[in-house]
């Protein structure tokens, strides 16, 4: 098979069994998230990458929710100690 390049979609089920029952997870497994924010159901915990993204699934873009998430934890815990 002749190709000119390739690329393997792997991760496309979100790895999150072991959230089950501690954040709100939708019917496809993906943890939901607050509107605009990475707020999952519990108060504090922030979800970003993969496993809150069902669209874009991509490694830069996880890495941008991953960020998001940290400033989104660090506003809690600034509000949290106010």
């Amino acid at each position: 098979l002749a190709i000119d390049g390739f690329f393997l979609a792997i991760g496309h089920n979100p790895n999150t069994e072991i959230f089950k029952g501690q954040v709100d997870l939708d019917a496809q497994g993906y943890v939901v998230v607050s509107g605009g924010s990475t707020a999952t159901s519990v108060p504090g915990v922030f979800a970003a990458g993969d496993v809150a993204d069902p669209h874009y699934q991509q490694a830069i873009s996880a890495a941008g929710t991953g960020c998001r998430a940290a400033l989104d934890a660090e506003r809690f815990i600034m509000e949290s100690q106010s």
